[in-house]
Parts: structure tokens; C-alpha cells; sequence
């Protein structure tokens, strides 16, 4: 089968013709019709957290898929051979990534796509759509909050934006000019362009704060977040674990970072708002397999309108 690997941190990636593995226990054997790919996967590569991988090299990137179960393992339950499925698997533990023909999942990783989600918006779902839940979860994000998605235009705050209004939530986005029509279109109640509006100058007072970037100092937060607000962002840091934990008991600001994990909750939030019209994967380009490293410099470019996806069959 083919895999796109990268045999060493920092090194091209490359596509390689590699054996089909079989499903360990508890695992699914999946066949791959699409991926998706968040800028995680060639951070990755790069080196950025090699001291958070485990496992060895060669690693076949990716971490998002849709397909079907081509295998299943022993002791797996409730998944058949021939099922439509989706989810992500974790690609700091995992040298197995998605870029490839087949590849081996935990099989609490994988859930059934349901029958309105082609597998292209199937592969864009998982990451990004998880994370969004999980942002106004941890965030609270209920009827009647004052909500603010920073980096709205991208493939967490683009679902960010729309699962906080199918909450009931008042959307603030920023996002480029370019972006904004997009941003709009997606349900967001009010724009701000953090080109021209300097972050001291933008709007406060939110019950929440969803940064997607994120880089909002947290000198910022005390007067963008409402007295016990929150402020919650994509990506944990040493304050995450040292210091956040401390001053959430005590300060007027409650900070917290995703962490992510599959939840079945979470996909069924993500798949009732596809089905009722209050949800859409924007994928501004799908690119062949062959062509993984051209959609890798895009998403490099930190322009990408919501999603890239990678068609592998």
C-alpha cells in the first residue's frame, strides 16, 4: 500500500510502498478514502514536539479519516467489515498515521459516518469539529453567551463559530477582511478585522473567549473576558498545567486548553448540527495522495480557509 512517511524529523516526507498491516486487538483496520490534515500533522514533521512523540521513524503522517472497516481486531465490538467510519487518530502516539491506503485504529477512535456525510466532509469533521465542541464545552458556551471566536476563518474556528451559534450563543469573529463575507456567512453576529483593530481596541466584556490561533496575551484576557468568564484556546502550554489550575480558583478569568480525546458526545453534537443545516465543512481544496507535499505548503501558508483534505481513493 502506499503511505506518505518521513523517515527523520525536518526530512521531506515521502511516498513510500509499504506492507498492509493487520488490526492489533482492539484495533480496526481501516480503508482510507479521504483525509484530512491540520496543521499538527507537518508540525509534526518538522520536529517542533519530538520530545512529545512516541514510537519510532519512519511515521506515516495524518490524523483525521474517513473510510471504511476493512478489518476489525479481536475483541472489538459493535464494528463490522464494510462500515462507513470516521475519526483521528493520535498522531504523537501513533507512527501510523492516515496518509495511507489502510491504517490501524484504536477502535474507541473510530465512529460510524452517518449516511448524509460523504467521506470528503467526513475527514474534514474529526479534529477540528472535536476541538470546536470541546472549546464551548470547556468554555460554556450556552443560550445567551456573549462568545468570541479569535481566528474564525480557519478549520477549528470555522466550526467553532457555527457550533456556538447552534448553541444559542452571540458570535463575535475576527478574522482578515478577506475572510469576512466567509466569516458571516457562517452565522457570526459581528466581524472584527485584527488587521486594523489592534486586540485592545476590540469589543470586551465576553462570557467566553475561543482562541483558535491562539495568540491573545493573557494581559488581554482580563478585560476581553466578563467577570468569571473563560478564556479557552487550541493549544495547552506550562501555564495550562502549572499555574492556570491555581489562579482559576482565585482570579476573575478562568482559563483553560484543549485537550483532545474521542468523544462519542461530541460526535453526535457535530453530526445532529450536519443534519439539521446548522453545520457545514468548508474545504477550500482537496488534493490527491500524490500530491500531499503542494497541500502541506498550503496549509503552511496559514491561509486556509477552512479545510484541506487529502483524496487517497
Amino acid at each position: 500500500m502506499r503511505a506518505y512517511r518521513y523517515h527523520s524529523f525536518g526530512s521531506p516526507p515521502q511516498l513510500d510502498d509499504v506492507p498492509v498491516g493487520e488490526p492489533g486487538a482492539g484495533e480496526v483496520l481501516v480503508r482510507v478514502r479521504y483525509a484530512g490534515l491540520n496543521p499538527v500533522d507537518w508540525k509534526l514533521a518538522s520536529g517542533k514536539y519530538r520530545y512529545l512523540v512516541r514510537g519510532g521513524r519512519p511515521r506515516t503522517m495524518g490524523g483525521d479519516f474517513a473510510g471504511e472497516v476493512a478489518a476489525v481486531g479481536a475483541g472489538v465490538m459493535g464494528l463490522g467489515t464494510g462500515d462507513r467510519v470516521h475519526g483521528f487518530v493520535d498522531p504523537f502516539r501513533r507512527p501510523q498515521g492516515t496518509f495511507a491506503d489502510f491504517v490501524p485504529v484504536p477502535a474507541n477512535f473510530v465512529f460510524p459516518l452517518p449516511p448524509a456525510i460523504d467521506f470528503r466532509d467526513g475527514a474534514a469533521l474529526p479534529c477540528a469539529g472535536v476541538t470546536a465542541v470541546a472549546l464551548c464545552s470547556l468554555g460554556k458556551v450556552a443560550r445567551g453567551s456573549r462568545v468570541l471566536v479569535n481566528g474564525a476563518s480557519g478549520g477549528v474556528g470555522h466550526m467553532a463559530v457555527q457550533v456556538a451559534k447552534a448553541r444559542g450563543a452571540w458570535v463575535t469573529a475576527t478574522a482578515s477582511a478577506a475572510r469576512r463575507d466567509f466569516v458571516m456567512s457562517l452565522g457570526a453576529d459581528a466581524f472584527v478585522d485584527y488587521a486594523q483593530t489592534p486586540a485592545d481596541r476590540w469589543p470586551a466584556g465576553f462570557d467566553t473567549v475561543i482562541d483558535c490561533v491562539p495568540n491573545l496575551p493573557r494581559n488581554a484576557h482580563g478585560r476581553l473576558v466578563a467577570r468569571d468568564g473563560r478564556y479557552v484556546s487550541t493549544l495547552p502550554d506550562a501555564g495550562t498545567y502549572l499555574v492556570d489550575p491555581l489562579l482559576n480558583r482565585v482570579g476573575r478569568v478562568q482559563r483553560y486548553a484543549v485537550m483532545l480525546a474521542p468523544s462519542a458526545e461530541a460526535y453526535e453534537e457535530l453530526h445532529g448540527y450536519v443534519r439539521s443545516g446548522q453545520l457545514r465543512c468548508e474545504i477550500e481544496a482537496e488534493y490527491p495522495l500524490e500530491q500531499a507535499a503542494a497541500a502541506i505548503e498550503r496549509s503552511c501558508s496559514g491561509r486556509v480557509r477552512g479545510k484541506l483534505v487529502i483524496r487517497v481513493a
